[in-house]
């Protein structure tokens, strides 16, 4: 054809001024009037693959009688496209055998071509990514005026192309943003209950989940050679204990690794045991170091119940807030057990309080009731200890108590309650000893006292029915009969 005719010129600019659904739709629009205009030829819309050296047909018009079909992938170097986009062969080629760069490509021997014309797709940026072609087994198939129509309606393509791909970006860019509110969400609400002294660690979870949009997580904590779930969301679960492997296999370095370790197919990992994987149904999993001072206290375990082929990079960076939270969490459930641990055991002895030993004391009473055993409470009191400490100091002194709770527990069965009352004053629950026996226990436990000191019991057998008060009561009066009595000795109560 010598010159574009009225038709495909008023088809030109209906395609450059319409507003296409998308960039597929457009191809079609514009392979549907070049397969009008230039009969017997094959007319296709390529991508330029550079990355993986490919071009691609995207979608043709009459390529069955070329040998040419949508998706047909050839070597970018076989292809006529590849060689125009780079400027190496002409755009309008009247006979392909005077032409030395596209006489003897792969894509020449397919089609059987003789006449090739085709534009390049270029975006705005001067990138070319396409191409817009036609060949035809006519000699000079193809004039200046059709190179002139391609040539438009490549570039109605490229825009479309652009346009599409900045819309899907601010889509990506708005779901980032979306991801991060949401993530910055859970973060705060992790921040509030750290602020409110609560125990955070399950919040973590809950946040780790969120911001990772998977529907399982778990918090574990060294425990001797293994680790211990101590928080979880989205499994119901008995606690998790895993023992990580030192083979090399992976599965200790889930645990040891510094910064995040994806495992794109968890269900044979041996980072993860098989019924952990079938309770989750994991597909997926990261394991996210909780680091305090650099070392771990602790991984983040998120699992997917669907397949990724890596770690969201964008949510990878919101988890490793979540962590740095998680070990502020884990330093503040140490905290609260150690102060829980002081507020049950005595700080100098280590025995039990007496919030402890008045708790436990009636729950002794009600097990000899059912047991119909006897049962036995003592209270002991170092003698002298004022003109002890009067003489060596107070150091001294609580050494002294330190040393003598030790020697004194060492004299009793697991069994047996003892407890520090206050200051040198001590109490004992005898669980199945009679009132005789038990006169032997203590008399046995007052000789225990270190450095040459001496001690003074009341005993008292409790009778079945008066409550723990009133035992302790009559306990404590033995013990003041056992020192009007000159001390150092064992006094039964009546």
């Amino acid at each position: 054809m010598s010159d574009v005719d009225v038709t495909a010129i008023q088809a030109a600019a209906e395609a450059t001024s319409t507003t296409y659904r998308s960039f597929a739709d457009a191809t079609r629009s514009v392979l549907d009037l070049l397969e009008r205009h230039v009969p017997d030829s094959a007319v296709f819309m390529a991508h330029l693959d550079r990355g993986q050296f490919i071009h691609r047909i995207v979608d043709v018009r009459r390529g069955a009688d070329y040998g040419l079909r949508s998706n047909q992938a050839l070597p970018l170097g076989d292809a006529f496209c590849s060689h125009m986009a780079e400027g190496r062969g002409p755009r309008l080629v009247g006979e392909l055998g005077d032409v030395d760069v596209y006489k003897k490509l792969a894509m020449r021997q397919r089609t059987g071509a003789r006449s090739y014309l085709g534009v390049p797709l270029e975006l705005s940026d001067g990138t070319k990514v396409g191409s817009l072609a036609a060949v035809s087994r006519r000699r000079n198939a193809f004039t200046a005026a059709d190179e002139q129509l391609f040539v438009m309606l490549a570039r109605v393509l490229a825009g479309e192309l652009e346009r599409e791909s900045n819309a899907r970006d601010l889509r990506r860019f708005n779901d980032m943003l979306r991801d991060q509110a949401r993530g910055m969400g859970a973060i705060g609400r992790v921040a509030k209950a750290l602020a409110a002294g609560d125990d955070a660690r399950q919040s973590i979870c809950e946040a780790a989940c969120e911001v990772m949009d998977a529907p399982v997580a778990f918090l574990l904590e060294p425990s001797g050679r293994d680790f211990a779930s101590t928080a979880m969301a989205g499994a119901n679960v008995q606690p998790v204990t895993i023992q990580p492997r030192g083979d090399g296999s992976g599965g200790g370095k889930a645990f040891t690794a510094k910064e995040a370790y994806f495992v794109a197919d968890a269900r044979n990992h041996p980072a993860l045991a098989a019924p952990l994987v079938e309770a989750t149904s994991a597909r997926s999993a990261v394991f996210e170091p909780v680091l305090r001072d650099g070392e771990v206290a602790g991984v983040l375990i998120v699992i997917w119940q669907r397949a990724l082929e890596k770690l969201p990079e964008a949510s990878g960076g919101m988890l490793k807030l979540v962590a740095a939270q998680a070990a502020i969490a884990i330093e503040h459930a140490g905290l609260r057990a150690r102060v829980e641990a002081l507020a049950l055991t005595d700080s100098l002895t280590g025995l039990v309080t007496k919030r402890v030993f008045d708790e436990e004391l009636p729950r002794e009473l009600a097990r000899a009731r059912r047991a119909d055993t006897p049962v036995s409470v003592a209270i002991l009191d170092l003698d002298h200890m004022a003109a002890f400490n009067m003489m060596r100091g107070e150091g001294e002194g609580d050494r002294l108590v330190k040393e003598t709770a030790a020697f004194w527990r060492g004299e009793l069965r697991e069994v047996d309650v003892l407890a520090r009352l206050d200051g040198v004053e001590f109490a004992l629950v005898l669980p199945g000893c009679g009132l005789a026996e038990a006169v032997e226990v203590l008399d046995r436990v007052r000789g225990a006292t270190p450095r040459g000191q001496t001690a003074s019991a009341g005993v008292a057998r409790w009778d079945g029915e008066e409550p723990a008060e009133l035992l302790m009561l009559r306990a404590q009066d033995a013990l003041s009969a056992a020192k009007s009595s000159g001390r150092n000795v064992t006094i039964p109560a009546e």
